[in-house]
């Protein structure tokens, strides 16, 4: 990912300005783990009048400071100058416009919980183990919650218990409600509940876990996810 910072200054002359005849722009730029600190240095030759044959020298250091947000992984991110450009505003003043850009900027994610199934030949007990999952469905609470599925006779019954030990209504629902389809389909061994991001798209999320709109369809309404959402992509690897 490439953030462009462009930044404007105003350099002022103790003389006039009649023409710049040659102008360059240096840097001493450093990243520091989440912030860029160091100088522009802006340097050149002018005319006090355009006629002139005389030329003068100048040379400006401008400090810079770009604070870098917390979910940004700065590990692999480049520095550099994207563009620069300068106007004469008067015969005191020079404008310059620089672009600092900020490449291979990675967003960091968040943990994805895991919850893997052991089938057996005969019978097939389920045990899920869901960790830290955080609701915030009218609680302050991220409680553990520990569920246990037995189906010891899945072909004549099709009914289960389980057993939540979290005494939380909201909480116990929104458990429910997450896991209802793994009732009738063992086919994946591996559930991931992943919570949705400001930046995340169906397409998006499908790249990321190799998967299809439709499989998500069985087990989430796609229809009404939002930011903070979570919803469970299956897999068939271990």
């Amino acid at each position: 990912m490439k953030k462009i910072v462009p930044f404007e200054k105003d350099l002022m002359f103790k003389t006039k300005i009649g023409e710049i005849t040659s102008i360059a722009l240096d840097n001493t730029l450093k990243l520091n783990s989440d912030f860029v600190s160091g100088e522009f240095i802006v340097s050149g030759t002018y005319k006090l009048q355009e006629e002139s044959q005389i030329e003068e020298e100048f040379k400006y250091n401008i400090p810079v400071d770009i604070t870098i947000d917390s979910k940004y992984d700065t590990k692999n991110c480049q520095v550099s100058i994207d563009d620069f450009s300068y106007e004469i505003i008067n015969e005191e003043k020079l404008k310059v416009n620089i672009s600092v850009m900020l490449d291979d900027l990675d967003i960091k994610e968040d943990p994805i919980e895991t919850i893997e199934v052991e089938a057996k030949a005969d019978e097939r007990d389920f045990d899920f183990d869901l960790i830290d999952i955080d609701a915030n469905i009218n609680t302050e609470v991220n409680p553990k919650v520990d569920t246990h599925v037995d189906t010891n006779n899945i072909e004549n019954s099709k009914d289960i218990d389980i057993e939540n030990k979290v005494k939380d209504n909201n909480v116990n629902t929104f458990e429910e409600d997450l896991f209802k389809n793994l009732e009738d389909n063992h086919e994946y061994s591996i559930y991931r509940v992943y919570t949705v991001k400001e930046e995340d798209s169906v397409d998006i999320i499908c790249d990321k876990f190799q998967t299809t709109k439709d499989i998500l369809t069985e087990y989430n309404d796609l229809n009404n996810i939002s930011i903070g959402s979570k919803i469970i992509i299956p897999s068939k690897d271990e």
